[in-house]
């Protein structure tokens, strides 16, 4: 099992990728068998634009630990 914030992380920019704001996920339960994290009223105030990107990175897979992005959700107010 990948644990959400050391092998799952996401990061979020408003610049159009040239510089990143990592969030911290937090777990909101499982559906379906599939866990589902959120991370909710981000503040990019270190950058300035309106061309959002988010990443997301999968770290310290193998074999017997192999993390798959089902769905991403991204709003801006």
């Amino acid at each position: 099992t990948a644990v959400i914030n050391t092998d799952l992380i996401a990061s979020i920019s408003r610049d159009n990728g040239s510089n990143y704001t990592a969030v911290t996920l937090a777990s909101q339960g499982t559906t379906g068998g599939h866990t589902i994290v959120t991370k909710h009223d981000v503040s990019l105030t270190s950058a300035s634009g309106t061309s959002v990107r988010y990443r997301i990175k999968t770290l310290n897979q193998s074999a017997s630990k192999e993390t798959r992005i089902q769905a991403v959700s991204l709003g801006w107010s």
